[in-house]
Parts: C-alpha cells; sequence; structure tokens
C-alpha cells in the first residue's frame, strides 16, 4: 500500500497557531486570508484521500491579522503563545 502525505510542519506563523486535530476542512480560513498564508493538505492512502486539513504554508506572510481565526467557527485556529 502506498500512501503519500502532503504537509508542512508548519502549525503555527508568529501570530496564530493551528490545532490541526479540530480542523474540519472548511476552507473558509483559506478563503479569507488575504495573504495566502494557509493552504490544503492531504492524506492519501492508495491514492485515495482519507484526511484533510490545513497548513500554515507560508508563515513569513503572515501580518496578524486574525481573520482566520475569525473565521474558523471550530476553534482551529487561536493566538500562538510562544
Amino acid at each position: 500500500m502506498k500512501s503519500t502525505f502532503i504537509q508542512n510542519d508548519n502549525t503555527h506563523t508568529a501570530f496564530v497557531q493551528l490545532n490541526a486535530s479540530a480542523c474540519t476542512a472548511c476552507w473558509k480560513c483559506i478563503e479569507i486570508c488575504p495573504n495566502e498564508v494557509i493552504d490544503k493538505s492531504f492524506l492519501y492512502v492508495a491514492n485515495t484521500v482519507i484526511h484533510e486539513q490545513v497548513l500554515m504554508y507560508d508563515a513569513s506572510k503572515c501580518t496578524g491579522c486574525t481573520k482566520c481565526m475569525q473565521a474558523c467557527k471550530f476553534d482551529a485556529i487561536s493566538i500562538y503563545k510562544q
């Protein structure tokens, strides 16, 4: 069985953090982000998607506007506490 995990290890920016287990893959945060910080992540097993979530694709572009956090109704994005 072939599996491919398309994901970035970034679960936070300097301002917000992602709780991947709470992400329902509604993509609202991706739609609202003005800087294209967030992108889609998929877990494939035998060429079938078995899990979807978001990832912080380019954390350096985050300006801390928190629009993604406000758009998330599942509390998957919160303020990053260093």
